[in-house]
Order: C-alpha cells, then sequence, then structure tokens
C-alpha cells in the first residue's frame, strides 16, 4: 500500500518572509507523511537562512518544480501534444471534462493536465499555499475525475480583490470554494474576509499559524527592572507594518524624558523613508535598524528586549495584518505585546494579559502604556511570566499539529470511504 503523501503546492521556495510555510512543511513530516513540494519556482537554496533546517528534515529531496515541459518550438509542441493524447487515450473523458473547464482552449492544457496526472491518487492530499496558487487543482477538481483532496491555506493579500493591484474578482474562487474540500484562515478577521467572497462556512476551519517553543522561549532572559526600556519589532520594511507609526512613539518618548531604545529587524521597500524619518527625528542613538537576521538572531534580539511592539495599519485596498506569527514568537520568548487593533493581530494578544491593544494610529495610547510600564517595571514581570502560559496553551507548535494531525487524518479517511 502507498503511503499516504501530503503535495504542497508554493509559488516561490524556500521564501525568507513565510517561515510559516516551512513550519507547515515540517509539521506534515513530523506527522509521519510522506511529503512533496511542487515549487513554480525555486530560489537561491545556498543563501537561504534555512539551508540547515532544509537539510535536516530532508526536504530538498521533496522538491519538484512545476515544470510541464512544453517545447518552444511549435511543430514539436503539437506534435508532443498528439502523443500526449494517444499516450491518455483510455482517460479522454477526464481531459475533455477538464478542457471544458477552461475559458478558451489551449494546447497548455494537456501538458499540465500530464504533469498533475502523475498525483492522481486517493493515497495523496494536496495542500496549496495562497489562493492565488489554486489552479489548476480547482480545475481538475471541478472537472470530476481527480481523487486527491483539496487543501487551501489564505495568508492575507489572497483575500483582498483586485489581488496584486490587478487581479479581480470576476469568479475567481468559484471552483475552489465549491470543489475545494477545506480552506483555513489564521485567524478569525481573515476567515471572515474568505466567507464574504463566497467560501461555504462548512468548508472553512481556522487554524492559527504556530511557533515552536522548543526554539523561541525565554531561557537565559533577564528580567532587568530599571535602565532604558528596550522595544522591539520584526517584520519586512512595509507599509502595511506601519513601522513609522512605532518610530513616532518612540520620538514622542524621547521629547518626554524617556530612556527608550527601539530595534526593527527586517527589510523592504520603505527602508530609506524610515531612515530619513529616523534622521529628522534625530533617533539614531534611539532606533536601530538592522535589516534581514536569521532565526538564531532574531531569538536571541527578541531574549535582549523588554516588549515588542507592532503598529501594523491598512493599506489603501483595506488590506491588513491577518495574525502576526511575530507576536507569536515574542510571547514565547517572555516579551508582552503591544500592538494596532489592525486585522487579526489582536487574536494573538491575551488583553490585559500579555499585552494591549489600541486603535490602528492611536500612537498616544501607546506612548500612555509606555510610559506606564516604564515607572512601573513589575508589570513586565507580570505579563512576562502570563506570555508562555498564553502560547503554549493556544499556539505552540505541538498544539497546532495536533490540529493538523486531525485534519489530515480525517481527509484521508474520506478518501478512502
Amino acid at each position: 500500500m502507498n503511503k499516504k503523501t501530503i503535495i504542497f503546492k508554493v509559488f516561490e521556495f524556500p521564501h525568507l518572509s513565510e517561515t510559516f510555510i516551512l513550519a507547515q512543511i515540517i509539521t506534515a513530516i513530523k506527522l509521519g507523511y510522506d511529503v512533496k513540494i511542487i515549487v513554480v519556482k525555486l530560489l537561491d537554496l545556498d543563501a537561504s537562512l534555512y539551508r540547515k533546517t532544509l537539510i535536516e528534515n530532508n526536504i530538498l529531496d521533496s522538491i519538484i518544480i512545476e515544470d510541464y515541459k512544453i517545447p518552444k518550438n511549435t511543430f514539436f509542441k503539437i506534435f508532443k501534444f498528439v502523443f500526449l493524447l494517444l499516450k491518455h487515450l483510455k482517460k479522454i473523458k477526464a481531459i475533455l471534462s477538464f478542457y471544458n473547464k477552461q475559458n478558451k482552449f489551449s494546447l497548455t492544457w494537456l501538458y499540465q493536465w500530464n504533469f498533475y496526472e502523475v498525483f492522481n491518487s486517493n493515497n495523496n492530499v494536496f495542500h496549496v499555499q495562497y489562493g492565488t496558487n489554486r489552479n489548476p487543482l480547482d480545475l481538475l477538481k471541478a472537472a470530476g475525475f481527480y481523487k486527491p483532496s483539496l487543501i487551501v491555506t489564505f495568508h492575507g493579500h489572497d483575500a483582498f480583490f483586485p489581488i496584486n493591484g490587478f487581479i479581480p474578482n470576476n469568479g475567481y474562487y468559484d471552483n475552489l470554494f465549491t470543489y475545494g474540500d477545506l480552506i483555513t484562515a489564521n485567524t478569525p478577521y481573515l476567515a471572515k474576509k474568505i466567507v464574504a467572497l463566497g467560501c461555504p462556512r462548512e468548508k472553512m476551519k481556522i487554524i492559527p499559524v504556530g511557533v515552536d517553543t522548543t526554539f523561541f522561549n525565554s531561557i537565559g532572559k533577564n528580567k532587568r527592572a530599571e535602565g532604558s526600556l528596550k522595544i522591539i519589532t520584526v517584520g519586512r520594511l512595509d507599509p502595511v507594518k506601519g513601522h513609522k507609526y512605532s518610530i513616532e512613539v518612540v520620538n514622542e518618548m524621547v521629547q518626554s524624558g524617556y530612556d527608550i531604545i527601539l530595534t526593527i529587524i527586517g527589510e523592504g521597500s520603505e527602508r530609506k523613508n524610515l531612515e530619513k524619518l529616523i534622521e529628522n527625528y534625530n533617533l539614531k542613538k534611539n532606533v536601530f535598524l538592522l535589516g534581514k537576521k536569521s532565526q538564531d538572531e532574531i531569538r536571541s534580539f527578541l531574549i535582549a528586549n523588554d516588549l515588542y511592539v507592532i503598529t501594523a495599519v491598512p493599506l489603501c485596498d483595506g488590506r491588513r495584518e491577518t495574525q502576526g506569527l511575530t507576536t507569536l514568537e515574542a510571547q514565547a520568548c517572555g516579551l508582552p505585546v503591544i500592538a494596532f487593533d489592525s486585522g487579526g493581530v489582536k487574536y494573538t494578544i491575551e488583553l490585559g494579559k500579555t499585552g494591549f491593544v489600541f486603535d490602528e494610529y492611536d500612537t498616544i495610547g501607546i506612548v500612555t502604556i509606555l510610559k506606564k510600564i516604564y515607572l512601573e517595571r513589575s508589570m513586565l514581570k507580570e505579563m512576562s511570566a502570563n506570555t508562555k502560559k498564553f502560547i503554549d496553551a493556544n499556539f505552540s507548535q505541538t498544539y497546532i499539529n495536533d490540529i493538523w494531525d486531525n485534519v489530515y487524518q480525517n481527509l484521508f479517511n474520506q478518501l478512502t470511504k
């Protein structure tokens, strides 16, 4: 009997800002499944900060490039098309059904069908990362001859139209929502957005992204009772992360005479704007842009700081932070969280116990609580004691793995009925 296989479908891999995808793959491996990863674009493995993890988990051997092997020469393209058609003549009904689901005729669809037919087994479950990556699996399922179950995990931008600024909602997810087996989101915030797009509630399941508490923990953390208040934030330098508001908070604190340090880890398009803001406020001794860091380095910085801050804000299209994995990693390291109530961030915090949430753009509210914490350092100790319990009970990777174990088992059981 063939081993049960989880086939992940991703666009770019291993992507530095998508640690949650790597964690999901490792979850499936630890649960005992055979794992394959279909990748559209394979990134530079030698330059990857996760190379060690990829090697340790034998993930490199599981990667399959999504190459349909279509000849560039028109004559050979047509010749191979006829060859594939004859090769799969017994499955012509399935091929025609797949073609009927397309908006137009193209020789490419047979090459695509041929690539995915290799995985057409009820011993397989496809787990697609990002709704935008669902094609052609949604059409294969819609055609009616494709056996594997289909899970699609949404992560944020894939639920806001126009997607990437140009993809319209003209029935974009209709086949997925009709023929897919399960849709997952990391917070109630994102789940609500997806349901509003037409996803049946019975197919929607909320499964948070977990945090590895054996790696992110508060071991070695010193409980400082005085000195500068050290706050940190981790995330790409992008407008949705709202780093400029964290800098404005620090400016207000410094102007009021408080000794405060902000460390920002991440890289992105906003770097120059943030550097200019730091210079204008004369905060070069208070705010530090450290660029990209490895997971080991991020953990060390988290342990060395007192508080985590995330001042995420909506983009012009209304898109917001959907979960905020770094808030969980910070709390696992003993850091209380101060955040704007943006998107799904609040669902990662136990309000009043492991952190505080303020309205978007309410920098004054954050300044007020930081001043209180600065003067009453015992608050840090009390809240830090709560963070580990909160994470262990709701977001530890062990807890999340149990959820996925049940999900995968149920899908495989349905396939064998």
